[in-house]
């Protein structure tokens, strides 16, 4: 599945969502006016709200995919491949599905050195693993030298004559994910910040609208 394609499927669910969101606020908002007695506001750009909000979202998603490429240097969203970098240009990625990786000789790809590993353990002197045929591997960092087809005694034992312990061995999904979830976090919570302002002053104007006498419109605000 391309990014275009997802891109796409995106795009379609946010104005399904946008819409719900907007005819929800137009809703709860005549149920104010309906309690305070007030039948002379305009609510109806309340429903419009949201998704005149796309154009923001969007700028802020091509300026997002730019701050990942050139800034934190991790995957832009929307691709259907992963890479996890590991030591001096030496790469773990995925294509199309994340339950099978492949160790690379650089982030651009190349010769796999490793097929289909589906645990892993990184140390500051090795990369430890299995494939999904339950064969057992450790990849030297200052060899650049791949042993494989170990037994998982046979890995302990090579472990242990390269350093004190063998590292926790994990899916490379939930490594990619702990090297770029708190990154993603203070990013959607930065791209909230303008969506938020915006809604408060539509709120703050509704809520003055209603508490005077006079007929006005939200049409300013939204």
């Amino acid at each position: 599945m391309g990014p275009l394609f997802q891109l796409t499927i995106v795009g379609i669910l946010y104005f399904l969502l946008a819409s719900i969101i907007g005819l929800a606020l137009m809703l709860i908002a005549r149920l104010i006016m309906l309690l305070k007695k007030k039948t002379d506001i305009s609510v109806n750009q309340l429903f419009w709200f949201p998704l005149k909000l796309a154009p923001y979202f969007l700028l802020a998603f091509i300026a997002n995919v730019l701050v990942c490429e050139f800034v934190r240097d991790v995957d832009p969203p929307l691709t259907d491949y992963w890479s996890l970098p590991i030591n001096d240009g030496l790469t773990m990625g995925a294509i199309d599905i994340s339950d099978k990786w492949y160790l690379w000789p650089t982030r651009e790809g190349g010769e796999a050195i490793l097929s289909n590993i589906v645990l892993v353990g990184i140390s500051n002197k090795a990369l430890y693993g299995s494939t999904e045929s339950d064969e057992y591997f450790i990849y030297r960092f200052d060899s650049k030298k791949a042993v494989v087809n170990l037994s998982k005694d046979e890995l302990k034992t090579e472990a242990n004559k390269i350093e004190d312990s063998l590292p926790t061995l994990k899916n490379p999904s939930d490594l990619y994910y702990d090297n770029r979830d708190f990154g993603d976090l203070i990013t959607f919570l930065l791209l909230l910040l303008y969506p938020l302002y915006r809604f408060y002053n539509v709120c703050n104007t509704f809520w003055a609208l209603v508490s005077k006498q006079n007929i006005e419109h939200l049409s300013t605000a939204a």
